[in-house]
């Protein structure tokens, strides 16, 4: 998902988009929001990275809220999408690891997903992760700071 939403027409970048999309996400399972207080939510958290002036906050709102709900169609339709796995890290030898376990797994046990190497420090950041190399399995953080093993990698798989 790229951090970019449309207001009034017009493409706007937003800072850590896909993060605050998670957590409003988890928010919205757990507590049983509707779009529109999963979008008041959103919009608190990328209130803390971005400036959003106050005489468009209303244009924002009617924006997340269109995307959750888009989101939420989307996934009703779709029984399960592709799965995603993001390996975040520098491209260090411990990246690398994990990357070829990752498709040493996908190609033993006919696991299909959309790999994806994050190497941007910027970006590994706007993912919450501090420690590399990681390993995102869908939206889920699942190993931070450390080689998980090739048993630890084939359940997350598994079971995503």
């Amino acid at each position: 998902m790229a951090n970019i939403i449309k207001i009034k027409g017009k493409p706007i970048g937003i800072f850590g988009l896909e993060l605050a999309l998670n957590k409003v996400r988890t928010l919205m399972k757990e507590e049983g929001l509707d779009a529109k207080e999963g979008a008041r939510k959103l919009l608190e958290i990328i209130q803390r990275k971005n400036y959003i002036p106050s005489s468009v906050r209303s244009d924002y709102l009617e924006a997340l809220e269109l995307l959750l709900k888009e989101e939420s169609d989307v996934k009703g339709q779709q029984e399960q999408g592709p799965l995603t796995v993001r390996i975040l890290g520098p491209g260090c030898i411990g990246c690398n690891r994990i990357e070829e376990l990752v498709l040493q797994i996908m190609s033993e046990k006919a696991i299909a997903a959309d790999i994806y190497h994050v190497t941007d420090r910027d970006e590994i950041h706007r993912y919450g992760v501090e420690k590399t190399p990681a390993l995102m399995i869908g939206d889920k953080l699942v190993s931070s700071g450390k080689i998980p093993s090739k048993a630890e990698i084939e359940l997350w798989l598994t079971q995503s």
